[in-house]
């Protein structure tokens, strides 16, 4: 219970209180101030917000942010003003994460409330989303940064993925997986499938909650305890490294599917057992934010989450390093290279073994697609030849033969025969 009032009196403080450093302003006469005095014009503003008059207010941090955008108490205030004039309540939003009756808060939210949420949360996020830029690129006079905002803005970008899963009958805190040993808080990306472009928002949506974690891990915490259920099971050191480490694998999720469709589809089709990519390879990949194969992408077709080791020695390693791969009763009967040996150890040892070694190298590769395991080269790109492949799903009408593929694509497709290469086509459409 304490741990909760400190957050939320974080929050009040974050939001609902003066500017920081107030004092380096002096009392003025609104009707004297220079356009460009952003000082003077952001102390006015903060004089209008704590009247309670926010359009005012917002108009003057406008002035003063037109005079200098660096001026990050003005963002501060501007964001501050727009939050109060779309009504919105952070407590609240804490108060829908509570599980009733199997679920949280969020499912059983009327629509009418749902999409003044949804929209008010969007308005803010117009005003935080420039300034986080700047200050994270050293555009701002850092009286007010990123760390500062980070529980509010956390808060805002979880509550909007799940105002946005709502629309599916999704629930976020049921899309959080937990488990203790090592403590992880993974995600149920292939609840994803059905969201559409929907699924994106949900992606970006969660990156931005990773960097505002990672740039405030100690209040994140217990923020996670809200939206996490799972979260009850864990230490506080356990969540803090659990915590830490979401942070570092949703903005790489989100990265990877902001550059490439392959990656979006990589995570919803997670371990699903089959060549997601044309490679011939089965979930070669893990969630690492690199290319495990050689084939030119990146984590398009990944095995389960949970069978990675990842680093705890952060005074040596950085978070979200991946130590080793894990096997299990579900992979231990899949060839992931197709070269006859099932949970062959080359398919989840790395070639580089140390994880700040491979940083260094910049090779991220699995044994198994070293040495004599190669990719064909043609006048076709790669990729390209690989994209024909996965969109050559009927077995009935083969487009691209066992000969072509691998001549084409080589890789996996080289340790492939006629019977495996038909089987290839099961569970496809």
């Amino acid at each position: 219970m304490n741990r909760i009032k400190r957050l939320w009196l974080c929050i009040a403080l974050a939001l609902m209180t003066g500017i920081v450093g107030c004092n380096i302003f002096n009392p003025t006469d609104s009707v004297h101030i220079k356009s460009n005095d952003a000082d003077a014009l952001t102390y006015e503003g903060y004089i209008y917000f704590r009247k309670g008059e926010y359009t005012m207010a917002r108009a003057y941090f406008e002035r003063a942010l037109a005079a200098d955008s660096a001026a990050s108490e003005a963002w501060y205030g501007l964001a501050k003003s727009v939050l109060n004039q779309q009504k919105l309540n952070v407590f609240e939003m804490l108060k829908y994460t509570k599980t009733k009756g199997g679920q949280s808060g969020f499912m059983s939210m009327d629509d009418s409330t749902a999409t003044h949420y949804k929209d008010g949360i969007d308005s803010v996020l117009k005003v935080l989303d420039p300034f986080i830029v700047r200050d994270t690129t050293g555009q701002t006079d850092k009286k007010v940064t990123f760390k500062t905002i980070s529980a509010s803005y956390t808060i805002l970008h979880l509550t909007k993925a799940a105002l946005i899963l709502r629309i599916f009958s999704k629930d976020l805190t049921k899309m959080f997986i937990a488990s203790l040993d090592p403590p992880i808080i993974d995600i149920d990306w292939a609840a994803m499938k059905d969201l559409g472009k929907e699924a994106l928002e949900v992606f970006s949506t969660l990156g931005d909650v990773g960097r505002a974690v990672a740039a405030d891990p100690s209040i994140a915490t217990d923020i996670m305890r809200s939206y996490v259920p799972e979260a009850a099971l864990f230490s506080d050191s356990g969540l803090t490294v659990a915590t830490e480490t979401m942070a570092s694998y949703v903005i790489n999720a989100s990265e990877t599917v902001e550059k490439s469709s392959d990656g979006f589809a990589g995570y919803i089709s997670m371990a699903d057992l089959i060549d997601n990519d044309g490679d011939g390879c089965i979930d070669e990949e893990i969630a690492d934010g690199y290319d495990n194969d050689g084939d030119g992408l990146i984590d398009e077709d990944m095995r389960n989450n949970k069978l990675m080791v990842l680093e705890t020695d952060f005074l040596k390693h950085k978070i979200g390093q991946v130590q080793s791969v894990n096997s299990s009763e579900t992979y231990d009967v899949i060839d992931i290279d197709m070269n006859g040996i099932p949970a062959d150890e080359p398919e989840r040892t790395f070639y580089i073994k140390n994880s700040n070694d491979r940083d260094v190298v910049g090779n991220y590769m699995f044994e198994a697609f070293t040495g004599n395991f190669f990719w064909s080269k043609s006048e076709f790109a790669l990729t390209d030849v690989m994209k024909l492949v996965k969109e050559d799903t009927d077995i009935n009408n083969i487009k691209y033969n066992l000969a072509w593929r691998k001549a084409y694509v080589g890789g996996c497709w080289n340790n492939y025969n006629e019977e495996t290469f038909l089987k290839w086509f099961e569970g496809r459409n």
